[in-house]
């Protein structure tokens, strides 16, 4: 699967979780095991690596960490990312520490299982890309305009089919407190990918 990965908005993605990488070598640096922290990357950062549309100023991630380390105290000392897009001009990434996928009741408890790993090796931090249904999956409880527009250009690129979509909405509706109004933003949604 291609993906987007040295675009400017990427780039300030690996450089923002380069940074927590460091803080996480210097914490447990008596340690040599890899992939200690996971990181999985949903949101707009996400859409635009598998789409190369759309930017974001925040960073969505759901980090899994062993107990030994408390990694929301290394998050509050990264610093801003700054660079520039050939669209927007000069941006900036902050990574969001108060995003939480458990705020997000549609998506599949499996769906680390489904996220691509992008790096590999030695170091501590292992990033993860999660797969695109399951972006447009978490997308569904808000639905916003912009969480539309997300779902559309994914499957427009082709990173699901409109059938993959309905079965994975299908199945989030087994996770979620309120089946009603998910099954409205579902159907909503899919009438838009048919139009597409």
């Amino acid at each position: 699967m291609d993906l987007f990965l040295d675009t400017p908005l990427s780039n300030a993605v690996f450089d923002l979780l380069r940074q927590l990488n460091d803080e996480i070598e210097g914490k447990l640096a008596e340690t040599d095991q890899a992939g200690l922290v996971k990181v999985y990357i949903f949101g707009g950062c996400a859409v635009h690596m598998y789409t190369n549309a759309r930017g974001s100023n925040d960073l969505d991630v759901e980090v899994e960490a062993a107990e030994i380390l408390d990694v929301h105290s290394l998050v509050v000392e990264l610093d801003t990312v700054y660079f520039t897009d050939p669209v927007e001009g000069d941006m900036h990434l902050d990574l969001d520490d108060t995003f939480q996928i458990g705020l997000t009741p549609v998506v599949f408890p499996d769906y680390k299982e489904r996220a691509i790993p992008l790096n590999e090796g030695a170091q501590k931090l292992h990033i993860y890309l999660v797969s695109p249904s399951d972006i447009a999956i978490s997308k569904l409880s808000r639905c916003a305009t912009d969480d539309i527009k997300d779902i559309v250009e994914m499957y427009r690129k082709g990173r699901f089919t409109l059938d993959e979509f309905k079965e994975a909405a299908q199945e989030a509706l087994d996770y979620t407190a309120t089946p009603g109004s998910l099954q409205q933003n579902i159907d909503h949604v899919i009438i838009t990918l048919e139009n597409v």
